[in-house]
């Protein structure tokens, strides 16, 4: 009964995605894809794709609270190189 009842939450928050999954970030957009894939050609789900849809709404509403555009959200952090002679 537990599946079931976590099943029908993952298909009501990949409905949440249909207004915008234009806010995804790529990896993002990859796993909302994979999720909703997965869950519209077979009764097999795992334990965790109802968090990552709830992480990624997440995501998407810090990124609005910070006026950050989906393309900002990057994990590249850019350090300044050092001298070679250390200065």
């Amino acid at each position: 009964m537990v599946e079931l009842a976590n099943r029908a939450q993952v298909l009501e928050l990949l409905a949440e995605f249909d207004d915008i999954k234009d806010k995804l970030t790529a990896n993002e957009l990859e796993m909302y894809s994979h999720i909703k894939d997965k869950y519209a050609t077979s009764t097999d789900g795992s334990f965790d794709d109802k968090v990552c849809l709830e992480v990624m709404l997440r995501n998407i509403a810090v990124r609005a609270d910070y006026g950050m555009d989906k393309n900002e959200a990057t994990r590249v952090v850019d350090f300044e190189k050092a001298d070679k002679k250390g200065e």
